[in-house]
C-alpha cells in the first residue's frame, strides 16, 4: 500500500495544482472554471506536438504553457466583457459551454489518441524496497505547494490581490474607481492557464493518455476544490492528496480497481453531505 501511495504522488501534485487554480479563480474572480483541466491539455499535448517534431523540450513545454496561458486568459477577457455583472447561473452555463467548445476544438486539432511527454529529468529517482519517488513528482508537489504560498499572500497582502476581490464582488463599482479590469483579468487568469498546464505537462509524462482522459481531471480537480470549499488554498492542496492518494489505493485489489473513475465523484458526495448536515438538522429540528 505504501507502493501505490507513493506512486500517486505525480497525480497528488496535479490534482493539487488544478483544484488551487479553482479555488484562485473563484475567489479573484468569482467564476468556477470547468474548463481549467482542457486548458492544461491544450498545454500539455501542444508539448507533445513540439517535441515530437524536433524542438527540445524545454522549448516545447514554454510553448505549451504559453499557449495555455493565452487561452485562458481569452477566456477571462470574454468573461470580463460580457459576464461582469452576470448572476452566478448565467456565468456557469457559459463556463460549460466554453468548455465543451475547448473539448470539440481539441479533439479536432489532436484526436484522441495517447501523446508522448518527456519526463521532467529522467532518470533522477530515489528507491527504498519497491518504493520510486521521482524527482518530477517532488517538483509538481512542490510547484503545487508554492502556488499555494504566493497566492495566499497576494490575496492577503497585495494591492493585486484587493483589486480582484473587488472585481468578483463589485465590478462596476471597481471599474468607477480606476482598476485596470481587463488587466487583472488577464492576470488572473492566464495565471491559472500557466499553472494547470504544467501540472498537465506532468501528469502526461507519468500517466499517458488521450486528450479526453486529460480533460477529464476536472473531476478531481473539482473534488480538491469541494474540500476547500472553493476557499481554502490549503485545503484544496491536501484535497488533491487525498483524492489522488485514494484513487491509487482503489487499485489494490482487482475488484476495486474498476470503481477508480467513481473515487472523486464519492468524494464530492461526501464534503457535499459533511457541509449541508448543519441545515439538515436544523431543519429537522
Amino acid at each position: 500500500m505504501l507502493t501505490l501511495t507513493v506512486a500517486a504522488t505525480a497525480a497528488a501534485g496535479a490534482y493539487a495544482m488544478l483544484g488551487v487554480s479553482i479555488v484562485v479563480l473563484y475567489r479573484m474572480a468569482g467564476v468556477v472554471n470547468f474548463s481549467v483541466a482542457v486548458v492544461g491539455a491544450f498545454g500539455a499535448y501542444t508539448t507533445a506536438v513540439a517535441f515530437g517534431r524536433g524542438w527540445p523540450f524545454g522549448a516545447a513545454m514554454v510553448a505549451g504553457i504559453v499557449l495555455a496561458a493565452a487561452l485562458a486568459t481569452l477566456t477571462g477577457l470574454i468573461f470580463a466583457r460580457f459576464f461582469a455583472t452576470a448572476d452566478s447561473a448565467a456565468r456557469t452555463a457559459a463556463m460549460i459551454a466554453a468548455t465543451v467548445g475547448f473539448f470539440a476544438v481539441g479533439f479536432r486539432i489532436f484526436g484522441d489518441a495517447p501523446r508522448s511527454v518527456p519526463v521532467l529529468f529522467p532518470g533522477v529517482s530515489w528507491s527504498a524496497g519497491n518504493v520510486v519517488v521521482t524527482l518530477s513528482s517532488i517538483i509538481v508537489i512542490g510547484a503545487a505547494i508554492l502556488t499555494v504560498l504566493v497566492m495566499r499572500w497576494v490575496l492577503a497582502r497585495t494591492r493585486l490581490g484587493s483589486q480582484v476581490r473587488a472585481m468578483s464582488e463589485r465590478p462596476v463599482t471597481a471599474e468607477l474607481l480606476g482598476v485596470p479590469i481587463y488587466a487583472r483579468t488577464a492576470t488572473v487568469w492566464g495565471f491559472t492557464g500557466a499553472v494547470s498546464a504544467f501540472g498537465m505537462i506532468v501528469v502526461a509524462s507519468n500517466l499517458p493518455g488521450g486528450f479526453s482522459s486529460l480533460g477529464f481531471l476536472i473531476f478531481p480537480a473539482m473534488a480538491a476544490a469541494l474540500i476547500g470549499a472553493f476557499r481554502s488554498l490549503p485545503l484544496a492542496f491536501a484535497g488533491g492528496l487525498v483524492v489522488a492518494v485514494i484513487e491509487s489505493l482503489s487499485s489494490y485489489r482487482p475488484s476495486w480497481a474498476e470503481y477508480r473513475g467513481a473515487v472523486p465523484f464519492l468524494i464530492a458526495l461526501v464534503v457535499l453531505l459533511w457541509t449541508q448536515r448543519k441545515q439538515v438538522w436544523d431543519a429537522a429540528r
